[in-house]
């Protein structure tokens, strides 16, 4: 009995571990079904299933009001995943934020390529830190990182996209770097 349940802990924790978006991907409904919604770069999953290709993911997150995008920290605009309709997020309470403002508890289940899975945050923010360092600073010094806060970055990045020469995945993963280094306030 002792072994069975011991099997059993060890196989849900190898179905049941967190992972993270190194590269835009389609959260469809089901293997070959269709896309419930996108995906960012940095996302944070928990890996429900493995499915060949694909694996059954389900994220949790804020959503400020109504709305078709999530977020992945309680009043922080660092974008996680945006669905083609907000009845695909199963609501989960509410919660306030430092400025009373209410943001819904969501989650959503669906499955995702594994390609566009990472094990750890590492491998997602390494190019991140190379893109800042080679294509921000090719035209002026480097900000600080501290020099913007949490929810300028992307603004000031936005600015930058066309200087820099970022396609869309490289805008998300500059930008989720980015974020994770710049101060909430």
């Amino acid at each position: 009995m002792k072994k069975i349940v011991i099997f059993l802990g060890l196989s849900a924790a190898l179905f049941a571990n967190d992972a993270y978006v190194g590269t835009p991907a389609k959260i469809l409904d089901k293997v070959g079904g269709k896309e419930i919604g996108q995906l960012f770069v940095g996302a944070k999953v928990k890996v429900l299933k493995d499915s060949g290709n694909f694996a059954e993911v389900e994220y949790n997150g804020f959503v400020p009001g109504e709305g078709n995008t999530a977020y992945a920290r309680l009043g922080v605009l660092e974008s996680d995943i945006s669905v083609k309709n907000d009845k695909n997020f199963k609501k989960n309470g509410v919660q306030k934020d430092d400025y009373d403002n209410e943001w819904i508890k969501v989650s959503v289940k669906g499955v995702v390529d594994k390609k566009a899975l990472k094990s750890n945050l590492d491998e997602v923010y390494k190019p991140g830190e190379e893109l800042f360092k080679e294509r921000c600073g090719a035209c002026h010094a480097l900000h600080g990182y501290d020099e913007f806060n949490v929810n300028v970055w992307p603004s000031v990045i936005k600015t930058m996209i066309g200087n820099a020469g970022l396609d869309e995945t490289e805008t998300q993963t500059l930008t989720r770097f980015l974020q994770s280094k710049a101060p909430i306030e």
